[in-house]
């Protein structure tokens, strides 16, 4: 089973069971999810993005609180994704807010849903978020406590996704990012994620910080 087979079988699994779920349907959600996902601007929010966050979610499957809205908020939660942006996560959370609401899911639970994918903004705990958020978080960005080559190849690519930025615009923005990233006292909210992959996590973001000051990129 390849990346876009195992994506959709886990999205239309997903939707069984919730109200007006009919086989057209369910194609069509994922059609919109997958359209999304494989725009021709994405080298790393794409499918394959969402595949490694399966294999993450799934690694801590125990912990959810509401396992089916975590899911729900995985799938959603890039469907927007415009470097240009400013607002990718809100026009995400509408769209997720409006497709939910049509299978009939409870407005708490959508609230829930919406919080997760508003959370990837800023990925720092507003007060009162829901506990899953902390998981939630954890898995988007555990691709940077990857092996070194792997750390690389999704550097690369984000460089890919922002090519429309000169090298000298690009570096001033990616370090800023980076160092948004490193001056938390820790970058992983749960103790989980923290033990497997705070350490290489820091190990990758100073090397890669340390290239763009040599006016390299990594």
């Amino acid at each position: 089973m390849n990346t876009e087979e195992e994506c959709k079988a886990r999205f239309q699994t997903l939707l069984e069971g919730y109200q007006g779920i009919t086989q057209p349907k369910k194609d069509s959600l994922w059609e919109e999810v997958k359209n999304r996902y494989t725009e021709s601007h994405r080298s790393y929010h794409n499918l394959n993005h969402l595949y490694q966050m399966l294999k993450e979610y799934d690694l801590v499957f125990p912990k959810w609180k509401d396992p089916e809205v975590a899911l729900f908020a995985l799938f959603y939660h890039d469907l927007i994704y415009d470097v240009t942006s400013k607002t990718n996560e809100e026009e995400s959370a509408k769209i997720a807010e409006k497709r939910l609401s049509e299978l009939a899911i409870t407005q708490n639970r959508i609230g829930i849903c919406v919080g997760h994918i508003l959370a990837t903004k800023s990925h720092r705990l507003g007060e009162n978020c829901h506990p899953d958020t902390s998981y939630f978080l954890d898995i988007d960005i555990s691709i940077l406590g990857s092996e070194e080559s792997k750390y690389i190849e999704y550097a690369k690519n984000i460089r890919k996704e922002y090519s429309i930025y000169s090298d000298e615009d690009y570096k001033k923005g990616r370090t800023q990012v980076l160092n948004h990233f490193i001056e938390n006292v820790r970058l992983f909210h749960t103790d989980s994620f923290f033990d497997r992959y705070e350490m290489q996590s820091r190990h990758n973001i100073k090397n890669e910080i340390h290239s763009l000051q040599k006016g390299k990129l990594i």
